[in-house]
């Protein structure tokens, strides 16, 4: 629509709206200028067509935009437990890694980075670290005479009334002693003195892995890799035992200078003594 407005006695225009208000903003004409449009012939103050101020063309408001599509889910950075994947532990480095990350070899988890070490190791034969906590030898000691004690009541519980049944069959004339009766006693001591303890360590160790002792210890003993070992292997850790015993304990007291804390008959055997998880 075309529109006129008075300058003094004299009519302009014809302009747009649009310039209509930019000539109210340049002050050129005011609220009280008459304006009429194309259609009327009466003259009347702009104030009366558009109010006081006549409003800013508004533009026009831009097409809206399309929303953007929704995201895929994106995996988590740092899984939190749970809801993240599975976790496995380098037994090599002791690190953790997500279970696709490493691989498997008898049991054992191995990351990227120490596979090429790891395999080397193996061509060399030479012993893998594993992630066992070895047992000291203050512990493994307190195991021991746990141990000791029920051993030794469990071999005088049977002792003592064997000892009574041959005295009273004994010749006890000093003069005729019954040395047949005397060594059989003695024999049957020791027969129990080993056969009781090496039952007691070979029936414990194969089945529970540990000693009524080591159990009160929270101790468990394992094959290098940290598996259960066999009834047999358990029946022959009992004698190399005793040649640990035997050289003034030294055997025993390897445990303190140890790598991986073994003593003697852990040498001997391939055995380790390990605090339960």
């Amino acid at each position: 629509m075309a529109w006129y407005y008075k300058e003094g006695d004299n009519e302009a225009g014809p302009v747009d709206k649009v310039r209509l208000q930019a000539l109210y903003k340049e002050k050129k004409i005011d609220a009280d200028t008459l304006v009429r449009d194309e259609n009327q012939t009466q003259w009347k103050p702009l104030k009366e067509w558009f109010g006081k101020k006549p409003k800013a063309a508004t533009p026009p408001e831009p097409p809206s935009r399309p929303a953007p599509p929704a995201q895929a889910h994106q995996p988590n950075d740092n899984p939190q437990p749970g809801n993240g994947p599975a976790i496995a532990v380098c037994s090599q480095c002791g690190r953790s890694f997500p279970q696709d990350q490493v691989v498997r070899f008898e049991g054992k988890s191995i990351c990227a980075a120490c596979k090429p070490l790891f395999v080397q190791k193996l061509k060399e034969g030479v012993d893998l670290p594993t992630n066992l906590r070895y047992a000291g030898f203050w512990i493994r000691a307190a195991a021991k005479i746990i141990d000791g004690i029920i051993l030794m009541v469990a071999q005088w519980a049977l002792l003592i009334p064997l000892n009574m049944a041959f005295f009273s069959s004994m010749t006890m004339d000093p003069d005729n002693p019954d040395m047949a009766a005397f060594f059989g006693m003695m024999g049957l001591q020791m027969a129990v003195g080993i056969l009781i303890p090496a039952s007691y360590g070979t029936f414990f160790i194969g089945r529970f892995a540990a000693t009524p002792g080591k159990m009160a210890c929270r101790l468990k003993i394992t094959a290098p890799n940290g598996d259960f070992i066999s009834y047999l292997r358990a029946f022959g850790r009992f004698w190399a035992e005793l040649v640990s015993s035997m050289l003034l304990g030294i055997g025993y007291l390897m445990v303190a200078f140890d790598g991986e804390k073994r003593a003697l008959h852990d040498r001997i055997c391939a055995t380790r003594v390990i605090y339960k998880n």
